[in-house]
C-alpha cells in the first residue's frame, strides 16, 4: 500500500511515530530502513510526545544493591513502568557505575573497566557510558589521562543545534601556575581535543554538580582568589566551546549548594531553599520557595513538569533505606512515590524518546 503514497508523505508520517514502532518498521522496506538508519533522520527525529511527560529515575536498590531505573508518568498518579537497563558491551566487567547527567533523552554514566585477562595491578580504564534507554543502546568512551589521583570533573550535554553528544573533561590542576586542563569529546568527531582559548582562570576549581540546559553545560565551582572560598557557576557553550563565569549573590556564594534544571532554567539548591536564575538578566537569581518538611536530611533530585521538587528523604535511622517523594510547595504536602533507595544513590531527569546512538557502534576506541 505504501507504493501509492508519495515518499515525502511517508517520511512525514514516519517522523511522528514513537521509537519502538520506528525500529519495527525498519523491516517494512529497504527504503524505510535506509531512511530510519540515516544520520540525518536520527539527528532530526523528535517524537511529539503526548502530555504528560515522563520522568526517568535511576537508583540503587537497597535490597539487592543493583542499579535500576524506572520511568514515571509525570502526573498526579505517577504511574510506574519498568525499564530494563542494559549496557550491552562488557557489562559484566564494568564497575562503580554512577549517573553524571542527562540531555536530550541520553544518560551519561561514569564507570571503570578492568580487562579480566590483564594482571591485577594494571590500572582500570575510566569510561564514560552514553546510554539511550529508548532503544537500549550504549556507547563506551575511554577517558584519557586518568591516573586515579587526578581531580577530574566531567560534564555532558547534547547540543540542540547540532544534536551532537558532547563530553567535557576538566582536570583541576590545583596550582596557581596554570588553568584547569580541559578536553572536549564530540561523538561526531570520535576523539578528544583541547579548546584553544577561553579556559577558566587559574584560581578557579570546578566541582561535581553539573546540568545541561539548551546549548550550555553548567558546573558549580569556587574561586580561590578570595580569602574565603567564593562559590560561582561556570558554563560551557557547546557550540562555541567557550567558558563563562556566572557570579552569585552573597547569600549563595558562601553557601553549600547544588544545581539543577527547572522549566529550562538553571536553579540553585541550597539545602531547603530553591533559587532560579533569570535567563534575561545574567547573575540575577530569585528565591522560589523553601521546603518545609519534618525530615532532617533531604536531597533535591529534580523537578516535575509542574515545578514540584522530587526529593530523596532520610529518616532518623540512617540504617533504613531512603525514600523518594514529591513535595508540593503551596500545600507543603508530601507524596511518596513508592521507591526505596540506598542513601544518596538516586538520579532523576525528564525523559524523552530519541534515536540518538542508533547509528553508533557499541564502543569507541576501548583500550
Amino acid at each position: 500500500m505504501s507504493e501509492y503514497i508519495p515518499f515525502e508523505i511517508q517520511v512525514d508520517i514516519i517522523k511522528r511515530l514513537p521509537v519502538k514502532s520506528l525500529l519495527q518498521f525498519r523491516s517494512v522496506s529497504k527504503q524505510w530502513k535506509s531512511l530510519i538508519d540515516s544520520s540525518e533522520f536520527i539527528a532530526g527525529y523528535r517524537f511529539r510526545q503526548t502530555h504528560p511527560q515522563r520522568l526517568l529515575v535511576w537508583y540503587k536498590d537497597p535490597v539487592d544493591l543493583k542499579q535500576k531505573y524506572v520511568s514515571f508518568v509525570d502526573d498526579d498518579a505517577f504511574a510506574q513502568q519498568e525499564l530494563a537497563p542494559t549496557v550491552p558491551v562488557l557489562s559484566e566487567h564494568l564497575f562503580k557505575l554512577e549517573v553524571l547527567g542527562s540531555s536530550q533523552g541520553l544518560l551519561c554514566l561514569s564507570g571503570f573497566y578492568k580487562d579480566p585477562d590483564q594482571p591485577r595491578y594494571k590500572v582500570a580504564t575510566k569510561l564514560i557510558v552514553l546510554l539511550n534507554p529508548s532503544i537500549r543502546k550504549s556507547v563506551l568512551i575511554p577517558v584519557p589521562g586518568f591516573s586515579g589521583c587526578s581531580e577530574i570533573v566531567v560534564g555532558f550535554g547534547v547540543c540542540p543545534i547540532t544534536n551532537d553528544p558532547t563530553i567535557v573533561k576538566i582536570t583541576n590542576v590545583g596550582t596557581e601556575v596554570s588553568s584547569p586542563m580541559v578536553e572536549v569529546f564530540k561523538l561526531s568527531r570520535g576523539s578528544w581535543r583541547t579548546p584553544c582559548s577561553n579556559l577558566p582562570k587559574k584560581s578557579i576549581e570546578v566541582i561535581l554538580s553539573e546540568v545541561a540546559i539548551h546549548s550550555y553545560i553548567y558546573w558549580v565551582a569556587f574561586d580561590n582568589d578570595f580569602q574565603m572560598q567564593k562559590h560561582l557557576i561556570i558554563s560551557f557553550d557547546m557550540t562555541t566551546e567557550e567558558f563563562r563565569v556566572i557570579d552569585l549573590p552573597d547569600s549563595l556564594a558562601y553557601a553549600t549548594f547544588f544545581i539543577s534544571k527547572l522549566w529550562d532554567s538553571l536553579v540553585v539548591l541550597k539545602v531547603f531553599d530553591v533559587w532560579i536564575m533569570d535567563n534575561d538578566v545574567l547573575h540575577s537569581f530569585t528565591k522560589l520557595f523553601t521546603i518545609n518538611t519534618r525530615y532532617e536530611s533531604i536531597t533535591i533530585l529534580g523537578f516535575t513538569n509542574s515545578g514540584e521538587p522530587m526529593i530523596e528523604v532520610q529518616g532518623e535511622d540512617y540504617e533504613e533505606p531512603a525514600s523518594l517523594v514529591v513535595y508540593e510547595p503551596n500545600s507543603e504536602h508530601i507524596k511518596d512515590i513508592g521507591i526505596h533507595v540506598e542513601n544518596v544513590s538516586s538520579f532523576i531527569s525528564s525523559y524523552m524518546e530519541t534515536l540518538l546512538l542508533h547509528d553508533q557502534s557499541d564502543c569507541i576506541g576501548l583500550l
